[in-house]
């Protein structure tokens, strides 16, 4: 239940005061004045001469006044053994591909001729034996074929109003691939509390003012949650936003990596670390945790809710290493490549398309001129007295 305490008029102008809790301070609807709630309460003293109430909780005031950073502590170290440092025997039956235009590096088994990059599409890639390559321990394999793909293209670019219509019709799919993609998949943990203001208000009309009543409430979450399979990829060469698109993965369906779910496909090699991607994992981790107990806090009979501060251990686990099934379209149009992406396992289809000017600007002005006749009738009808 919310302690009763007041609230005064602007020493400056007369309107009311109310407790902004982003400042911790009392300001005025008005003349926007700002007073510290002590200075007020001495300069009027305990007479409360024409004072208007209004309520809040006083724990929660004394949490916003001393409201500090978001904290965060980080421990452990990431877990990197059970991962393969090479390949082994299986060495002898992949061959590595290296782009001397992109510096891309893909794998394939040996029975599968790569003929160019499937990334910048130079046609001059160098083959080599594969060496110092870490071998992954999981793989998720193709569940779609390459028709799929092309298909899901085509729907994607169905029902596109702004989509030049050109596009559907002379745009041609210059390469399509399906490329194992490799994770990083992280296991860690994260243990917050977390402080949360709630706030319920009301309204209603004194004399010559519009007085609204708050009242504020102290509102703290404790969340310990465990996260398995974090995915981060960790190849240069896709693009960060375009991978996390695509998610998510049934990862109950991934298994043991063997080879021999790699005959038609290519596989990219890693080169980027561990340590480089876990800032990463490390920010969705700590962001889904907030969440659930933001979520949680919404649960409450409150108007609004507003997180102003954290206390968060997160705690790194294991790492593994995955190979993930994509396909990579490159679309080639006007001149221009586009670049999409598909989910191997799920279907999802990612990308961005052009956009007509000439159709978006006509789209525009057709919704402004119905808006316009819709304003005018009813400035009419309003001027002939209904």
């Amino acid at each position: 239940m919310a302690n009763k305490t007041v609230n005064y008029k602007c020493p400056s102008c007369g309107g009311p005061l109310h407790f902004d809790s982003a400042s911790g301070k009392l300001k005025c609807d008005y003349c926007l004045s700002v007073y510290k709630p002590d200075e007020i309460a001495e300069m009027y003293g305990d007479k409360g001469k024409g004072k208007q109430q209004v309520e809040f909780d006083q724990e929660a005031e004394a949490d916003v006044m001393s409201r500090k950073e978001d904290e965060i502590t980080v421990g452990g170290k990431w877990d990197a053994s059970t991962i393969p440092a090479d390949w082994g025997e299986d060495s002898a039956n992949m061959v590595a591909y290296s782009c001397p235009s992109c510096g891309g590096e893909i794998l394939a088994e040996a029975s599968t001729a790569a003929t160019s990059c499937p990334y910048c599409g130079n046609p001059t890639i160098i083959e080599s034996k594969l060496s110092g390559s870490m071998r992954p321990q999981y793989i998720i394999p193709f569940k779609l074929d390459q028709k799929a793909a092309a298909a899901a293209y085509q729907k994607f670019c169905k029902k596109r109003v702004l989509l030049p219509k050109t596009f559907s019709s002379n745009s041609t799919i210059e390469k399509l691939r399906g490329i194992y993609v490799p994770f990083w998949l992280f296991d860690s943990n994260v243990s917050g509390d977390y402080s949360f203001l709630g706030e319920n208000s009301s309204t209603h009309r004194e004399g010559d003012y519009i007085v609204t009543r708050r009242s504020q409430f102290s509102i703290r979450r404790s969340v310990d949650v465990g996260f398995r399979f974090i995915p981060t990829d960790a190849s240069r060469n896709m693009p960060d936003d375009l991978m996390d698109s695509l998610e998510p993965y049934d990862y109950s369906q991934m298994t043991q990596f063997s080879t021999s779910y790699l005959p038609g496909y290519l596989a990219d090699r890693s080169d980027v670390s561990i340590d480089e991607s876990s800032d990463r994992a490390k920010t969705r981790a700590v962001e889904s945790a907030q969440n659930i107990a933001f979520m949680d806090a919404r649960k409450g009979p409150y108007a609004s809710v507003l997180p102003y501060g954290s206390r968060v251990s997160f705690s790194k686990g294991e790492v593994h290493y995955a190979l993930l099934p994509v396909y990579i379209l490159k679309v080639g149009w006007n001149g221009k490549n586009y670049l999409y992406a598909m989910n191997g396992q799920t279907g999802k289809f990612v990308g961005d398309l052009p956009v007509d000017k000439g159709r978006f600007m006509g789209l525009f002005g057709g919704i402004s001129a119905a808006l316009f006749v819709l304003f005018y009738i009813l400035v009419q009808f309003i001027l002939s007295g209904f």
